[in-house]
């Protein structure tokens, strides 16, 4: 891979034609890959930077950016189709991303799936549109996204099989409330996944230093394997 932007062609909607950002190891010498959604206000760069302590060699990287750096309008906690055509175009997002790592021949049991704040939303709501087997999927100070009914009724069409999902998040963060984290947790491991849910006391809306050890963990299982 190189640090180039290329162009998510395949997206359709809001996103059509903003960039994909790569950095990590170069195409030959990648044996695993991590997607990463920012969160809204940020930018593919940004978390690129932010989740550099996470990376180990053979890992690519890659990164779609958000129309005017927002994945989608309205609260997370709105219905889902109030943030559409947005939602599902934030989506395609994240399958052009896995593409990418399938064009590098990196398949999805070895490519970890995540992101910050609204982007970690994004990431879960791929995951759920799209069940398979993957390398991870990392949740950051986020949920899935949609109103408290909807939320309450989601089940996944298909099975995680096993998937390992890292949800993390600050007690003291005002955008993450916990019942939506055991929603999110309980949607997740229905479909198989295995879950780890951390709650970091006295911590507000940001990445704490476990959360970056074990998103690196996830990283080197993944390498392993």
């Amino acid at each position: 891979m190189t640090d180039a932007d290329r162009s998510m062609g395949s997206v359709s909607g809001p996103h059509a034609g903003q960039p994909l950002v790569a950095a990590g190891a170069p195409a030959l010498g990648a044996d695993a890959a991590l997607i990463l959604c920012h969160g809204r206000g940020a930018t593919a760069q940004g978390v690129i930077n932010l989740l550099e302590p996470t990376y180990r060699h053979g890992l690519a990287v890659l990164a779609p950016q958000a129309e005017r750096s927002r994945w989608y309008p309205r609260p997370a906690t709105a219905p889902r189709e109030t943030n559409e055509p947005w939602l599902s175009s934030s989506v395609d997002c994240v399958d052009a991303a896995l593409e990418r790592a399938r064009a590098i021949d990196v398949p999805p049991e070895r490519t970890v799936i995540g992101g910050f704040s609204q982007g970690a939303c994004v990431a879960a709501e791929f995951v759920r549109r799209n069940p398979t087997r993957y390398g991870g999927l990392v949740v950051l100070s986020g949920t899935l996204p949609g109103s408290p009914e909807e939320l309450g009724s989601t089940a996944i069409d298909g099975s995680l099989a096993g998937t390992p999902v890292l949800i993390g998040y600050g007690a003291d963060d005002p955008h993450v409330d916990h019942e939506r984290v055991t929603e999110t947790a309980r949607v997740l491991e229905d479909a198989a996944a295995a879950v780890d849910e951390r709650r970091y006391p006295e911590t507000g809306h940001e990445v704490t230093d476990d959360e970056f050890e074990a998103v690196g963990a996830m990283v080197e299982r993944v390498l392993e394997d």
